[in-house]
């Protein structure tokens, strides 16, 4: 006697057959996203899905699931209805022919699918437009010894992290000696901010330079507090005007250093 196909075999046949549009997205992919929900679904009676209580904690428990399967397809990249379909075939591998009807319970799996659908959207039109932002922004080379970082709007740590990397890798390669960060138009201030932002204190050390900090506001100041960053310890400077300032100062106390003999020699001709 031939063995009764599983759940998940007679899913796969009916994607295959169906062949929802997936945007390029292989079958496989959208299986695997499946297959984790499959055992939830078959493990509910048809009694249940039928007449049973759906607010009951095993139907919420599928239902969270589903909510999660959602946010997946969401995430790859497929259409709601192409979602809607693939849930619509997940619910025909457990169903037979000749079990009653479950229609609450399939528009129930539909309206949890849809919502972590759309959660998983808005997640990634927001990481898109996250990550288009963070590509926007490039330390600009002031002069031949400085950086400057200006970022403006909400960014998370991680990215701040990577904007001032980015600051160190560039002074590294034209030995720059002074980075200014500018905060002013920074927003939504916290720890962790704060530590990847003013990081580049750090950076600038390791490289034996000078970072100097402008636009640093009270909520700012309150982030830094937060996050046991000393602001006496550092160069902080009101404005991005008065930060250029201060640069070109130390610019040329370095360049004094640097070569006291052609100063003094100078210092000398003027005299004469």
């Amino acid at each position: 006697m031939t063995e009764a196909p599983s759940v998940s075999e007679r899913f796969r046949v009916l994607l295959e057959n169906a062949r929802p549009p997936t945007g390029g997205v292989a079958l496989r992919a959208v299986e695997a996203e499946v297959a984790p929900v499959l055992p939830l679904l078959t493990e509910l009676p048809v009694e249940e899905r039928a007449g049973g209580d759906l607010q009951s904690f095993q139907f919420r428990e599928c239902f969270t699931m589903l909510t999660l399967l959602g946010r997946r397809l969401a995430f790859l990249d497929l259409t709601p209805t192409a979602a809607v379909q693939v849930v619509d075939l997940a619910i025909r591998a457990i169903d037979s022919p000749d079990e009653p009807a479950t229609d609450a319970f399939r528009q129930r799996v539909r309206t949890a699918l849809v919502e972590g659908f759309v959660r998983g959207r808005e997640e990634r039109v927001a990481e898109d437009a996250e990550r288009r932002a963070s590509q926007a922004v490039r330390p600009l080379q002031v002069d031949a010894g400085t950086f400057a970082l200006i970022i403006s709007g909400v960014h998370e740590p991680t990215a701040l992290s990577e904007h001032v990397d980015a600051l160190g890798r560039s002074m590294l390669d034209a030995d720059a000696g002074i980075a200014l960060v500018d905060l002013s138009q920074l927003g939504e201030p916290n720890r962790d901010r704060a530590r990847a932002i003013f990081g580049a204190e750090e950076v600038s050390r390791m490289l034996g330079a000078v970072c100097i900090f402008s636009g640093v506001d009270p909520r700012w100041r309150a982030a830094a507090a937060d996050a046991r960053i000393h602001l006496e310890e550092l160069e902080v400077v009101p404005t991005f005007a008065k930060g250029l300032e201060r640069a070109r100062i130390l610019a040329s106390q370095a360049s004094a250093e640097a070569n006291p003999k052609w100063k003094a020699l100078l210092d000398r001709l003027r005299r004469s």
